[in-house]
């Protein structure tokens, strides 16, 4: 409140008052101290009424944005620009003056306070900035209002248009090649995937035909120099293309990205005029792997380079995006032994893998973590996909993602413990990021720590789909622990604003011979939560195999590993050769939670496959002999037990084992339990998992964890047979 009190006294300053001035004195930047009063757009920070304002900057019309800002007495006029959200968040002068990134800058009297911009891009986020103009000229303008990144909530506007109404897919690109690809079109209006609004929303003849006259393929923004036929720039399509339900385009550069449309020339608006949107990658050949030499400049600008002897990634992967002359698919090779950092996060929206160059040891890879401004962490994080630039309306393709031998950090991020917590994650997603399709996303043999608020989370609107997800023979540990019961976002956070239930990524889900260490989080694989009715090609299939968790979540009660409440019809839950251990030191008098599974319902067939067995347990923080505190795979509601029928190996294997003879977590391995104990501020924190390896005794010889290969099989090497 005290900070909109102070922008209110500013403005009443500004508009009904005049001081009495010295003699003039000139900034460094070339201004007068007598420059214009700084005028600022309308908005809840700085007149406190919210949506009772009828005058605050909003949408309108879905996709008009209604601009009001403050009158300057005697003033010249005003100078607005706007720009789209990703080219300007850094709140730098120079991107708000890099006239690529400017899609408005014009001037208005001083009598007017208010600018109508009608039909923008649907779904997209702009920001807007103002100064007022002097009568006396340039030296006199006042500061610019609207310059602000975004974390300076009173110094920056920005709005976001309405989600475009639903769209008949009249277009599908396939068959492509390095410089040709077909377009298939089909415009005959159909029931399938009408909400009731196609024939409001587009034009249908009288032959029950969507009406289509042109196409256009156009380079993407990503690579805005890629080459485009002529003819294919605004192609107007035949009657003969109708009838052969195809267009094959030509002429096109291998590994750019091009946006394909479908338009109606007969609607005056444009992003009304057209249909869905293709976006396509063209092929190319990857070639031999690129070594990223590590090169540490002395003279390196980023707080914390030097002193962690890092060399610079993510600009290398960043170019390579836009890069034509990179194929999609290209391997990066880091040098083993080396750390390499990123200052800014990464989109990742062309396929790559990265990975240590075989023979040379581990790389390390700092998420930032080097330095802390105002005792804030200055994390990144790897992006799914990225956000759309003007035009951008449809999704991205992407083949495979992948990461193998790397160290993952971020040394300086902090947990609750320290007073603070990083809000930071592996990959997170834009919120106004584009409809992805990831073919592949594989993490191998790579350690994680220091990723507090989540590890993989998606979010948006827009579809999600990964045809592959696999996470195989990785560390995890001093993650978590982002508030005082563990909650933060789930290990694998799935869509939490699905708008059709067309998303999915967990349609083919792996995590096989992983270990988590008391890393507390809320739940491991988690969706929106919500009853949705999918299509019928939508199934979910995890499969948690041969992992070791110890201290899974502890914190507090409602962490399951399993938080699908909703899953469509046909999916599949594999669980098998899992081992889940409890343990704490002596002295710690902390309870520990687990819970296994909250599933609530099957939509769609109804059907469900359970493959759940062979899952084991130690014997120590046991509640009525049993590893889960509460929701236990075998429990009769809200869990596999209810469809106990459908489990494949019965029963009885819903329940997690303790061997004929239990086996305490000291007894099976060398050093087990986290180092800290209850209200130690450095608790869940740890140096390494030297600790873990079974003991070579009979004892463990004998148990089933051991003779079964329970858990990951990495802590069993050291035990001679």
């Amino acid at each position: 409140m005290k900070n909109k009190l102070f922008y209110l006294l500013m403005l009443l300053f500004a508009i009904s008052t005049f001081s009495c001035k010295d003699d003039e004195v000139v900034s460094s930047d070339g201004y007068s101290s007598e420059r214009e009063f700084m005028t600022m757009f309308r908005k809840d920070d700085n007149t406190g009424k919210g949506d009772s304002d009828p005058y605050q900057c909003q949408t309108v019309d879905l996709n008009d944005i209604q601009l009001y800002w403050y009158g300057v007495k005697d003033c010249a006029g005003y100078e607005i620009k706007m720009a789209l959200q990703p080219n300007v968040s850094s709140g730098l002068a120079k991107d708000w003056e890099n006239k690529d990134y400017i899609l408005i800058d014009t001037i208005v009297g001083a009598e007017v306070t208010d600018l109508l911009i009608k039909d923008l891009q649907y779904s997209t986020e702009y920001r807007f900035a103002i100064r007022t103009l002097s009568t006396k000229g340039e030296g006199y303008h006042s500061k610019w209002y609207g310059y602000g990144s975004g974390r300076q909530w009173a110094d920056y506007l920005g709005i976001t248009t309405g989600d475009r109404y639903n769209v008949p897919e009249v277009i599908v690109v396939n068959e492509v090649t390095k410089t040709t690809f077909r377009i298939n079109i089909d415009r005959a209006y159909a029931t399938s995937g009408d909400d009731g609004t196609f024939k409001t929303n587009f034009e249908v003849d009288e032959n029950g035909n969507f009406v289509i006259q042109t196409i256009s393929v156009g380079a993407s923004p990503t690579n805005p120099d890629a080459t485009v036929a002529e003819k294919w720039v605004n192609y107007t399509i035949t009657s003969a293309d109708f009838e052969r339900g195809y267009i094959d385009v030509d002429g096109l550069q291998e590994n750019s990205v091009y946006v394909i449309n479908a338009e109606n020339k007969n609607i005056p608006v444009h992003w009304d005029a057209i249909y869905n949107t293709c976006v396509i990658r063209m092929d190319g050949e990857s070639g031999d792997p690129i070594l990223v030499e590590h090169i540490c400049d002395p003279n390196d600008t980023i707080p914390g380079a030097t002193s962690y002897n890092a060399s610079r990634l993510d600009t290398i992967l960043s170019n390579y995006n836009s890069d034509a002359s990179l194929a999609e698919g290209t391997v990066f090779e880091l040098e083993g032994g080396k750390t390499y950092y990123f200052a800014t996060s990464v989109s990742l929206c062309k396929g790559l893998t990265l990975r240590t160059k075989a023979g040379t040891g581990r790389a390390k890879v700092l998420m930032n973590g080097m330095s802390a401004i105002n005792g804030v962490c200055q994390a990144m994080n790897f992006m799914f996909g990225r956000q759309p630039q003007s035009g951008e309306l449809g999704g991205i393709n992407i083949k495979s993602l992948i990461f193998e031998d790397i160290d993952f950090d971020c040394p300086l991020a902090t947990n609750y413990g320290d007073g603070t917590a990083t809000g930071n994650y592996f990959i997170n997603m834009y919120s106004n990021g584009m409809a992805v399709t990831l073919q592949s996303f594989e993490l191998r043999d790579c350690t994680f720590q220091r990723m507090i608020r989540g590890f993989v989370r998606v979010q948006g609107s827009n579809r999600k789909n990964f045809e592959k997800f696999l996470v195989e023979d990785c560390l995890f540990y001093n993650c978590g622990y982002y508030d005082n019961t563990g909650r933060g976002y789930a290990w694998i956070a799935g869509d939490g604003t699905p708008s059709t239930g067309k998303s999915n990524i967990f349609e083919n889900m792996i995590f096989r011979n992983n270990t988590f260490y008391d890393s507390p989080r809320t739940c491991f694989f988690t969706d929106n939560g919500k009853s949705l009715s999918w299509p019928s090609n939508i199934h979910y299939n995890i499969t948690l195999e041969n992992n070791t968790f110890v201290n899974y979540s502890t914190r507090s009660s409602g962490r399951k590993i399993f938080d699908l409440r909703y899953l469509p019809g046909g999916s599949k839950i594999t669980v098998k050769n899992n081992l889940f251990i409890l343990t704490k030191k002596d002295g710690d008098d902390r309870n520990l939670y687990m819970e296994g599974m909250d599933i609530r319902q099957i939509n769609g067939s109804g059907e469900i496959t359970f493959d759940i067995e062979k899952n084991y347990s130690t014997n120590t923080n046991l509640i009525n002999g049993s590893i889960f505190s509460s929701s236990g795979f075998s429990a009769n509601k809200n869990s596999a037990g209810y469809w106990s029928e459908y489990n494949l190996p019965g029963k009885d294997e819903l329940e997690v084992h303790l061997g004929e003879v239990g086996i305490s977590p000291i007894d099976l391995m060398v050093s087990p339990n986290p180092p800290h104990i209850n209200l130690d501020p450095n608790m869940h924190e740890v140096d390494n998992l030297d600790g873990l390896y079974y003991k070579n005794t009979n004892v463990v010889r004998n148990h089933e964890i051991y003779k079964l290969g329970i858990g990951d099989p990495r802590w069993a090497k050291t035990v001679m047979p």
